[in-house]
């Protein structure tokens, strides 16, 4: 186990301020004047690849797949002043205070108010089963809002949260824990002072959050951030207000995409007519028809994953890229019956494939998926997992040339039909469970159990790619319900399928708050 009990020599380096502990360096970087970055190095890994960031002070492995919403900037002029008891760093709108013994940060605003303050002792550690674990100061009267997508009421005070998503169909809209997303961010606010600061997580792996449920007798009030793997890599985020926080977030992670007009409006949805035995097509056009009929305005239309459920040696089974022809004898005339008709069509596509899929054997051949761990043998040393239908691969989109691939696939099997948007939907990889099964992550090499939560951020980027290199003239639509950080750069998202509930309507409201409070 490892516990940072005191700090030593606290010293500039090239665009950061590193501070040496008896248990890990930690880094300090003043990204700008209002966004501090604290990072305690357990691995002593300083390499940078990150999906998330749009703003950066540092190379990065990931700048050239990010080229066109990444910003590099540099760092913020701050100066320091290192003593035997204590340290402190001062920019021109935040100061932070390093206490050497006990350890501790401690970050204030230009008018000497605390934004933040570790917990002595508890701040920075390593557990026996190799969990990182932050513990920060809250008090009695503070509120904290967002994490992405959660359950239950607006305000998580004394909650405890576990961020681990998966397929969480008919979830309880009050209790169920974890849902879709992965976006390890909140806002503090004190009741108050009505003061507010942005706490960003910056790492992809399984973690929980703490916010005041426990209580000890020897510390302070506390809340603690504690990760599965990875760094603790704290983005915090002055405001005062939470719309200055909001604002800068989404300067560090990226601003919401620009959608087309009919995203605004009603976008049917149903999995009945596309599993029908045949005629999908016409029970489509007709259910259109008949909304217009009845004056009901409709701009879109989700077509779920019957479209592509074909005959296999198994049965009739969903493989992405594929056309049911008895369903829809014609893809081509009726996506242009849909556009007459004044309807985008998103269809359902999915990152897993099917040992029955009859692109498999081809897609295996240009080596698209992910590899097993070395402890399971796999199917050809290629991770399986539980699907849609059965056994199946699942694709590794942190490798270039499977990107590539991908977005062929889409063009060729969607797009040259007529298709301008795509519904990204069962992305969590929740059926994974080898967490060790390999990624490329951009030959850094990782674990799905650490990266799960950006293949959907990065299937969601390679819709719109494949969408604007086929038709540059067309603004693309992306639909997700899952993500990681950073999914509003490229999709619409919601809440996943939820039950038809008066709770649900009712907890619905703060969930979607949340996601809102999270860009």
């Amino acid at each position: 186990m490892k516990v940072c009990y005191t700090a030593g020599q606290v010293k500039k380096l090239e665009n950061c301020f590193s501070v040496s502990t008896n248990a890990v360096e930690i880094r300090i970087w003043f990204l700008t004047d209002d966004i501090l970055r604290i990072r305690a190095g357990f691995d002593g890994d300083w390499d940078e690849a990150s999906y998330s960031l749009t703003m950066t002070a540092w190379d990065s492995r990931t700048d050239e797949l990010m080229k066109d919403c990444r910003k590099r900037v540099q760092t913020a002029a701050a100066e320091l002043t290192d003593g035997d008891k204590q340290a402190v760093i001062q920019g021109s709108r935040l100061k932070v205070v390093v206490e050497k013994a006990p350890f501790r940060i401690m970050v204030y605003d230009k008018d000497g108010s605390l934004l933040h303050a570790d917990i002595p002792d508890l701040a920075y550690r390593e557990d026996s089963n190799h969990r990182r674990m932050h513990a920060s100061q809250i008090e009695a009267d503070d509120c904290f809002y967002g994490f992405g997508e959660k359950s239950g009421e607006i305000n998580k005070a004394e909650k405890y949260m576990n961020m681990a998503p998966g397929d969480a169909m008919g979830y309880n809209a009050k209790e169920t824990d974890s849902l879709y997303k992965h976006i390890p961010f909140y806002i503090k606010l004190n009741r108050g002072t009505k003061q507010a600061v942005g706490y960003f997580y910056h790492n992809t792996a399984e973690c929980d959050f703490n916010m005041g449920r426990e209580k000890r007798n020897y510390w302070h009030r506390y809340s603690t951030y504690r990760t599965d793997a990875g760094d603790v890599d704290l983005f915090l985020i002055a405001g005062p207000s939470i719309r200055d926080i909001i604002e800068r977030y989404t300067d560090l992670t990226g601003k919401s995409v620009m959608l087309p007009k009919a995203a605004l409006g009603y976008l049917g949805s149903s999995m009945y007519y596309p599993e029908l035995p045949e005629n999908s097509d016409d029970a489509v056009l007709e259910f259109i028809d008949t909304t217009h009929e009845e004056d009901i305005p409709v701009d879109g239309f989700q077509l779920s994953s019957g479209y592509c459920a074909v005959e296999t040696e198994q049965g009739i089974k969903r493989c992405t890229f594929t056309w049911n022809n008895k369903r829809f004898k014609d893809p081509a005339d009726w996506f242009a019956q849909m556009v007459k008709r004044g309807i985008l069509v998103s269809p359902n596509i999915k990152p897993g494939m099917l040992l029955v899929h009859p692109l498999l054997e081809e897609m295996k051949a240009k080596d698209m998926f992910l590899p097993a761990s070395d402890d399971n043998a796999g199917v050809d040393g290629l991770a399986v997992g539980t699907w849609w239908g059965g056994p199946g691969l699942f694709v590794d989109f942190t490798k270039q040339s499977t990107r590539e691939h991908w977005k062929q696939y889409i063009k060729d099997a969607l797009l040259r039909y007529g298709c301008r948007s795509l519904w990204n939907d069962n992305c969590e990889y929740d059926s994974m469970v080898d967490k060790d099964a390999k990624v490329y992550f951009e030959g850094k090499g990782s674990t799905i159990g650490t990266m799960k939560p950006v293949m959907s951020n990065l299937m969601c980027q390679l819709s719109n790619e494949a969408i604007e290199e086929y038709d540059p003239n067309c603004r693309p639509f992306s639909v997700c319900r899952s993500g990681h950080a950073g999914i509003q750069r490229y999709a619409q998202v919601w809440a996943g399928d939820n039950l038809t509930h008066w709770d649900t309507l009712k907890y619905n409201i703060a969930t979607i708050l949340g996601m809102a409070l999270c860009g």
